[in-house]
C-alpha cells in the first residue's frame, strides 16, 4: 500500500513539473534560430539614391548578430525551461524538495499564527461544524437555527480568547492569502492541498472578527485567489445581502476555482440563514442554485451545499 502510494505521489510530481511542450511549439522554435543563424552570416543593405539634393540621404542595414540570437533564447527561456529540467531527473528533484520546503514552511506557519493569536479552537471548530456541507445533520426547518448557533459559538471563541489587533489581522489575513496562493500554486490538485487550503481558510476565517474597515469589495474584485478567499471569508462573518448577487456568480462562474466556488457559496450560506431575504431575491437565489446544481462542472460538494442552501431557503 504504501508503496502504491510513493508511485503515485511520484508520479503527481513528475506531472506538475513535466512541460507541455508541444511538437508545434519547438518547430516554430527551431525554425526561429534557423531563421537567425542564417541572417547572422548576411549583411543586408539598403541605401537610397539622393534624394533631389546632395546634402543627405536615407540607408537601412540590417544585421543579426550573436547578441541578437542571445536575446532571442532569453525570450524564449520561460517555455523552453520546463523542457530542460525534464532532461535532467537530478534538476527536477531537487526543485521537487525545494518546493516541498516550500510547503512545510506554509505548514510551520499557519500553526504558530493559530497558537500566537489564539484562534485555534475557533479555527478548528468553523472547520468541523461549519465548514462541510450537511454538517448539522438536520433534515427539518431547524436546519438553518443550527447553522447561525453554530456560528455564534465559533465567533464567540474568536472574542474569547483571540489576542490581536485589526491592523495585526488585516496583515495575518494577507499572509494567509499568499499562503494560499503558494500552495494553489506548487502543490499538486489532490486531498492533501485541499486540506491545507481548508485550513488555510478556517485559520482565516477566525481572524476575519477581529478587522476594522476590512476593504470586501476590493478583495472581492482582486485577480489573486487569495484575496478573493478573505473577502468571502468576511461575507461570511459579516453577512450582508449587498453582495449576494457578485457571490451568486462567483459561485457558478468557471473563472473562480472550485475552492473558491465553494468559499462563495459558504458565504452565501450564511447569508441566507442569517438574513431575512425578501420573496423576489429568495426566489432568484433559489432558482439560480437549483440550476447550478446540475451543471456537469459543479462538483459533489459545490452540489452538496448547494442543494442544502436551496432547502433552508424552502423551509425557512
Amino acid at each position: 500500500m504504501n508503496n502504491n502510494s510513493n508511485r503515485k505521489v511520484n508520479q503527481d510530481n513528475q506531472l506538475a513539473i513535466s512541460p507541455n511542450f508541444s511538437s508545434s511549439l519547438k518547430k516554430k522554435y527551431l525554425i526561429t534560430i534557423l531563421t537567425l543563424v542564417i541572417l547572422s552570416l548576411l549583411k543586408i543593405s539598403l541605401k537610397s539614391d539622393k534624394i533631389n539634393t546632395n546634402i543627405w540621404s536615407f540607408s537601412v542595414e540590417l544585421k543579426v548578430t550573436s547578441v541578437t540570437l542571445a536575446l532571442v533564447f532569453l525570450l524564449w527561456l520561460p517555455v523552453l525551461l520546463p523542457w530542460f529540467i525534464s532532461l535532467f531527473p537530478q534538476l527536477k528533484s531537487s526543485l521537487n524538495w525545494l518546493r516541498q520546503q516550500g510547503i512545510e514552511e506554509v505548514e510551520t506557519s499557519l500553526l504558530k499564527i493559530k497558537l500566537r493569536y489564539g484562534v485555534e479552537e475557533a479555527s478548528k471548530n468553523y472547520e468541523e461544524k461549519i465548514w462541510s456541507a450537511g454538517s448539522t445533520n438536520l433534515t427539518s426547518e431547524e436546519i438553518y437555527q443550527q447553522v447561525e448557533k453554530r456560528y455564534r459559538e465559533a465567533i464567540t471563541l474568536v472574542n474569547a480568547t483571540s489576542d490581536i489587533d485589526s491592523t495585526e489581522a488585516l496583515k495575518r489575513i494577507d499572509q494567509l492569502g499568499n499562503y494560499y496562493d503558494k500552495v494553489r500554486d506548487e502543490m499538486p490538485s489532490g486531498k492533501e492541498r485541499t486540506k491545507l487550503m481548508r485550513e488555510i481558510s478556517s485559520v482565516m476565517w477566525a481572524l476575519i472578527p477581529k478587522t476594522v474597515d476590512f476593504p470586501v469589495l476590493a478583495k472581492l474584485n482582486s485577480d489573486r485567489g487569495g484575496e478573493r478567499l478573505s473577502a468571502y471569508k468576511y461575507i461570511e462573518w459579516q453577512a450582508s445581502t449587498e453582495y449576494v448577487n457578485l457571490l451568486l456568480s462567483r459561485a457558478i462562474g468557471i473563472l473562480e476555482t472550485p475552492f473558491g466556488q465553494y468559499a462563495a457559496l459558504l458565504a452565501i450560506r450564511r447569508i441566507v440563514v442569517s438574513n431575512k431575504l425578501v420573496p423576489t431575491q429568495a426566489r432568484e437565489i433559489k432558482d439560480i442554485l437549483n440550476w447550478s446544481a446540475n451543471l456537469d462542472y459543479i462538483g459533489g460538494d459545490r452540489q452538496r451545499l448547494m442543494v442544502e442552501t436551496v432547502f433552508t431557503l424552502e423551509n425557512k
